[in-house]
């Protein structure tokens, strides 16, 4: 089934969309008992199309504006005090549209990509523009209509006047990175950059027992001993430049700290 749904006795609904590989990072279970989400009510949108639902998910639902609908009548039906719409990847996308247009009370998305459309990639020079010809080529052949939700910018420029947006990526991928401040500066949107290189930002979050963390709202972004060791580990900068920027961050400033601090990367290295 292209879309499940899962009703609990919750005031939170979950709306999830997955990436191309039908995960959330993880396995679609995982991921939410990782996020402590298996008591919400859920709906699970998955498209085997490699259009994150912009063509619809025939035949259950021959457009995007069907699924739209769907999901609207479907929220306007179950019980829930708080609507989550999350997503991964080019799932995290669609997040972000759905969303918007759903007029979810938050957004949790994961390394998104923000723009789909041929020309924002060749003025960004984004690689995906070859890494992803093949979906790109399935995406220009869409209906204009559609096409108008390629670049996010366009549609969260404008906020809908409820919608909170949290965009996690990780710091030291250097596209998910761009794509994700492509849309710093609106409204309501904040991205977190957390310490770590890989594309699959919420199975490193997970892997760090820190997923959980990001469905806590408002979100507050903690630093931690252990971030400082993936800062440091995950960075280029040179060693004794980029300690002497993490030890600042920590609480006390002094010799005691710093004293901790190289203690505790001593023993994880």
């Amino acid at each position: 089934m292209p879309i499940t749904k899962e009703i609990r006795d919750s005031d939170s609904l979950v709306i999830a969309i997955t990436g191309f590989r039908n995960k959330l990072n993880l396995p679609v279970n995982e991921f939410f008992e990782q996020a402590s989400l298996t008591s919400a009510s859920k709906i699970v949108v998955i498209d085997p199309s490699f259009r994150v639902g912009l063509s619809g998910i025939p035949p259950e639902y021959p457009t995007f504006f069907d699924i739209i609908e769907y999901l609207r009548n479907q929220i306007a039906e179950i019980p829930h005090k708080q609507l989550i719409v999350t997503g991964t990847s080019a799932g995290a996308h669609s997040a972000i549209l759905f969303g918007h247009l759903l007029e979810a009370d938050q957004v949790v998305s994961f390394a998104p990509y923000t723009y789909l459309n041929r020309s924002k990639m060749s003025e960004l020079k984004d690689p995906s523009l070859q890494t992803m010809s093949r979906v790109i080529d399935g995406l220009e052949l869409l209906d204009d209509r559609v096409k108008s939700y390629f670049d996010l910018m366009n549609v969260v420029a404008t906020w809908n006047g409820k919608t909170k947006y949290y965009i996690h990526v990780s710091k030291y991928h250097d596209w998910d990175r761009r794509r994700a401040n492509y849309l710093k500066g609106v409204d309501s949107l904040k991205v977190i950059e957390h310490p770590f290189s890989e594309h699959s930002v919420a199975s490193r979050l997970a892997k760090f027992n820190r997923l959980a963390q990001c469905f806590e709202f408002p979100y507050q972004h903690k630093i931690t001993m252990k971030d400082l060791y993936l800062h440091l580990k995950n960075s280029s900068d040179g060693y004794s430049t980029h300690l002497h920027k993490m030890i600042k961050l920590i609480l006390g400033k002094g010799w005691k700290a710093k004293k901790a601090f190289i203690k505790y990367f001593k023993t994880q290295s």
